[in-house]
């Protein structure tokens, strides 16, 4: 079913996470990795509080991916397909 704009209905509950709500159009990032990192885990947490989980769950989560993070001491953005280190 599509809305009048040809969007899927109900989009909104499912784009919870979803990048574009977060970072904005033809703006320039000043800090690219880093930001789009961050907007990466708030859309992340948004996501699984989208379904209702505790708090305490996305907290522990995110707290392993940024440990993963501080751990290969870059963001996982910047992780490219075949790049193992």
């Amino acid at each position: 079913m599509r809305s009048t704009e040809g969007e899927p209905v109900g989009l909104e509950s499912r784009d919870a996470g979803a990048a574009r709500l977060l970072l904005v159009a033809g703006v320039p990032l000043l800090r690219p990795e880093e930001q789009v990192f961050a907007a990466m885990l708030e859309g992340f947490a948004n996501q699984q509080l989208a379904r209702n989980l505790a708090r305490t769950t996305v907290e522990g989560r995110e707290n392993t991916v940024k440990a993963f993070a501080s751990y290969y001491e870059r963001v996982p953005v910047a992780v490219v397909g075949g790049d193992g280190g």
